[in-house]
């Protein structure tokens, strides 16, 4: 009931990550399946699965992909909204949108 709803090229890809990860009876059809937030994958879910659930879940963990850990890039981001304002600043704007 969990991927209910997700076409058939959706699982087969869920299952070759999941072989690829080791288990090596995954199938399309009988899972088990590997869901990624690979566009492939998150596309799918995001358009077909009825699991209002896993649809939030996958959509939380694209959305929050690298702000944490060693891959996050808060910093740069603030850095680049902080220069940004600053170019505004110097053009005489009151913000980088009106740029």
């Amino acid at each position: 009931k969990e991927i209910d709803g997700l076409p058939a090229t959706a699982l087969g890809l869920a299952a070759q990550t999941a072989v690829s990860k080791g288990h090596e009876n995954a199938t399309a059809e009988n899972g088990p399946w590997m869901i990624t937030l690979d566009a492939p994958i998150f596309i799918s879910v995001m358009q077909h699965a009825r699991n209002r659930a896993l649809r939030e879940e996958v959509y939380r963990a694209y959305i929050t992909r690298a702000s944490s850990g060693d891959l996050d890039n808060t910093p740069i981001i603030n850095q680049i909204l902080k220069l940004r304002l600053e170019k505004a600043k110097l053009l005489n704007y009151n913000n980088y949108a009106e740029v």
